[in-house]
């Protein structure tokens, strides 16, 4: 291995005990929900672990960097929108209509901005950079009309899939 330098002892995987990932991990599991902490036992999982290039460009894309916004930052965007939506989130239904009105639109002004492609840019870039004797394609993005013709074809999808809780 001359030449690269070995930034922690035998090159393990460093801790993310300490840096900011690792902060944010705990302030997460610190909310005591047990559907977050199961996303925060992946993160600490998918942190750890040793992975190749291929598999560093594969959850990059997953996590943030899918040039069609279909990527984890994504799904927690338009779950927050869910979860700002009477429509879909039964206990706002108590609260007043404004009120609910209010929280259903800045829910989907989140979801409107996080999954924006142009977010995925530095992402896509930075995959790029992992393989660059490659030629990287130019980046197509969905119009919204063809996100919302992707989304309307995945609900029906999940709809007629027999592997999907009911």
């Amino acid at each position: 291995m001359a030449g690269h330098h070995v930034h922690t002892e035998g090159n393990a995987v460093p801790s993310v005990d300490g840096t900011e990932l690792g902060d944010i991990l705990d302030r997460l599991a610190d909310l005591g929900d047990p559907d977050i902490d199961l996303i925060v036992t992946a993160f600490r999982n998918l942190a750890h672990r040793r992975h190749t290039i291929t598999t560093t460009q594969v959850l990059a894309v997953a996590l943030t960097g899918d040039p069609d916004a279909l990527d984890v930052t994504a799904a927690a965007a338009l779950l927050t929108a869910r979860l700002f939506n009477a429509d879909t989130n039964p206990a706002l239904r108590t609260l007043p209509f404004d009120q609910q009105e209010e929280a259903r639109q800045h829910g989907k002004t989140t979801a409107h901005e996080l999954t924006d492609p142009d977010l995925r840019t530095p992402a896509a870039e930075a995959n790029a950079a992992l393989d660059p004797r490659k030629e990287v394609p130019a980046v197509k993005c969905l119009t919204d009309e063809q996100r919302k013709e992707l989304s309307k074809k995945v609900d029906k999808a999940n709809k007629q899939s027999q592997n999907r809780p009911k």
